[in-house]
């Protein structure tokens, strides 16, 4: 994501920055503020599908491939990866894809093509056309409550959905694809909270533009394509409301008074053997202050 308007790194949230916090207090301050996330990052075979098969359903509805038959969707494919392995190549700095480059291979997008077509065959090679490109997407939040002692700062939300859709019934349809190695599992972990909530505010704008009063937010699955449960409607001209909900949650961040390390054996953050350095350079950083029982709170930054 692009830094270059002024508003630094620590003030700039995703949708996963916010599960992160809830998660893991300690590993949201390395991976966020201290820009330790892709640096960190450990791949694995499941995040690599699942990405690849999100970046080539935005590769369908750029091509405008609709209708094409199903033995398509491997050249398709294999073009998202090559894509994604460009992506790489080019970028100086660990990034997203970084972390699962190497499990970019044949045999993977042999399965991600098996999936996609599957898929493509239960809605009898029928995807809904897009409306145009996500592209980058974000929204500014400025702050003027005094009582917070923080008035006057900036925020930005950043990220977005997968894809824009027509739905069939002319309401526009924000949607994020899903691939979990356990179905019934990821559904139960679905977040139907913020999710809807940030991706809308940051689509909001586009479709305002485009004329559209009501947008609806949808969860695709690629194991799954006839389960339409997962989706809620929006009013557009009052989902700049939702702005509140996490100016709110980026003040929790903030204010955070104390908390300590999660311990779990898989969090790369508490479990570092750089764990200490990390608690020094947040503090040296000014974003923490630790005391005597490794309890620590951030500071004004």
């Amino acid at each position: 994501m692009p830094f270059n308007d002024g508003i630094p790194r620590t003030h700039s949230f995703s949708l996963t920055d916010f599960h992160e916090f809830d998660y893991c207090p300690f590993r949201f301050f390395v991976f966020h503020h201290l820009g330790k996330k892709y640096e960190m990052a450990e791949g694995s075979r499941n995040l690599a599908l699942g990405s690849l098969l999100d970046e080539s359903i935005k590769l369908f509805h750029k091509t405008k491939s609709y209708g094409q038959p199903k033995e398509y969707i491997k050249n398709l494919i294999q073009a998202s990866c090559n894509k994604m392995m460009e992506k790489v190549a080019k970028q100086s700095s660990p990034s997203f894809y970084s972390a699962i480059k190497d499990f970019l291979n044949d045999d993977l997008c042999e399965e991600a093509a098996a999936i996609f077509i599957n898929y493509y065959k239960a809605l009898d090679l029928k995807i809904k056309p897009a409306i145009m490109e996500v592209g980058f997407c974000e929204w500014v939040i400025e702050t003027d409550d005094p009582s917070t002692g923080r008035s006057g700062q900036v925020y930005k939300l950043w990220g977005g959905p997968d894809t824009l859709e027509m739905g069939e019934d002319g309401i526009p349809e924000v949607v994020d694809y899903k691939f979990r190695e356990n179905i019934e599992v990821g559904k139960d972990n679905m977040d139907m909270d913020l999710m809807p909530k940030i991706y809308m505010l940051l689509v909001c704008n586009k479709l305002l533009e485009k004329g559209y009063k009501k947008a609806r937010f949808v969860v695709r699955f690629w194991q799954d394509p006839k389960d339409d449960s997962f989706f809620e409607e929006f009013d557009l001209e009052r989902v700049r409301d939702f702005e509140d909900i996490f100016k709110e949650r980026i003040e929790e961040i903030f204010n955070t008074s104390v908390f300590k390390f999660c311990e779990k054996g898989f969090c790369k953050a508490c479990k570092s053997d750089q764990r200490t350095l990390f608690l020094k350079e947040l503090e040296d950083k000014k974003l923490i202050v630790i005391n005597q029982d490794l309890l620590f709170a951030p500071g004004e930054v």
